[in-house]
């Protein structure tokens, strides 16, 4: 049970949150890179106020974030690694999206008073967006990439598709562990950019192929031994995901593989904590999307053909799920 002390100092977190988030939305890492800079400095390359931009600087101190010496701000070893443009392992996808959170996390409370305006998801895909994001999403794989590859590189992988795949990240891992598998990633454009920046990076590039394209309208054809769809799911109602299923079955050879990997309820719709926090993420970033449960996924499976559904705990509320079409 959440003591009242604990939601105290849940709410007072995000005084600390909101401090970080401001300091990458002025850019202030990048804007030290591995420089020692004055307040006065700061404001001016930052376009700010001297009073406010010091106040932020002493509180990123006080928090560890940065230093300061004879009136002199700099980057930690950390901060300065993953959060300055100019370092070679910054995490641009990351900065992005934290730079976004305040104005989206501030509808949370008009979201639930009056539901999601559906308006919001009207516009065309914004190029920009989608590599950062496919960018944040890499950043993200290190977690699951090896256990993913080891669960699905157990049987011969044959000729793989990454559906809606973004940077190809976890299909790069599968290709690195069965050294005679081929993939290919089907995605949009801005995202297929990084997924071949990836590949070439981690030498796979001759192994892959691109289709860009979207995962409801490109057509296929049965040529997969296994499809992987990682992190597609949340995103659409059940019968988006049924009629994607669908396609996804005549894409597969027989006896061909489906690989799920998704954040997935038990069905109090509250266990485990990571995928109960997230269906809040989902109301706000997504039209119709939400957090499926096993027996909602089951479902979705045995109604599209599949057949001998075995899941694989991934860990943070994290599964994979296997299931196969039948042989024919």
């Amino acid at each position: 049970m959440l003591s009242f002390e604990d939601m105290a100092e849940k709410i007072n977190a995000l005084e600390e949150a909101n401090i970080l988030i401001t300091a990458l939305r002025l850019e202030v890492f990048s804007v030290l890179g591995k420089a020692s800079l004055s307040a006065s400095e700061v404001a001016r390359k930052t376009r700010s106020k001297k009073e406010g931009i010091e106040v932020l600087l002493l509180a990123l101190v006080s928090m560890g974030a940065l230093r300061c010496k004879e009136g002199k701000f700099s980057n930690t070893p950390v901060t300065y690694k993953n959060l300055c443009k100019d370092s070679p392992h910054y995490k641009r996808g990351f900065v992005m999206l934290r730079q976004e959170d305040g104005d989206e996390w501030s509808q949370l409370y008009h979201t639930i008073k009056n539901g999601r305006n559906l308006a919001d998801y009207e516009d065309d895909d914004d190029p920009e967006f989608r590599r950062e994001f496919s960018y944040a999403m890499h950043e993200r794989s290190s977690r699951f990439s090896g256990k993913i590859a080891d669960i699905v590189a157990r049987k011969p992988v044959g000729s793989i598709l990454d559906l809606g795949g973004g940077p190809g990240s976890y299909s790069a891992a599968i290709l690195k562990k069965d050294k005679n598998a081929k993939g290919t990633v089907l995605d949009r454009s801005s995202a297929l950019s990084v997924a071949r920046e990836i590949a070439k990076s981690l030498k796979l590039a001759r192994r892959f192929k691109y289709i860009e394209g979207d995962i409801f309208e490109t057509p296929l054809k049965c040529e997969y031994d296994t499809i992987y769809l990682s992190n597609v799911l949340h995103i659409y109602n059940p019968g988006e995901n049924k009629s994607l299923f669908k396609k996804i079955y005549k894409a597969l050879k027989p006896g061909g593989r489906f690989i799920i990997v998704d954040l997935f309820l038990k069905e109090n719709r509250y266990e485990p904590y990571d995928p109960a926090l997230f269906s809040i993420t989902m109301l706000l970033y997504t039209a119709t999307g939400k957090v499926y449960t096993f027996a909602e996924t089951e479902k979705l499976l045995k109604q599209t053909g599949f057949i001998n559904a075995q899941w694989f705990p991934l860990g943070e509320g994290s599964q994979l799920v296997e299931a196969c079409k039948s042989p024919e």
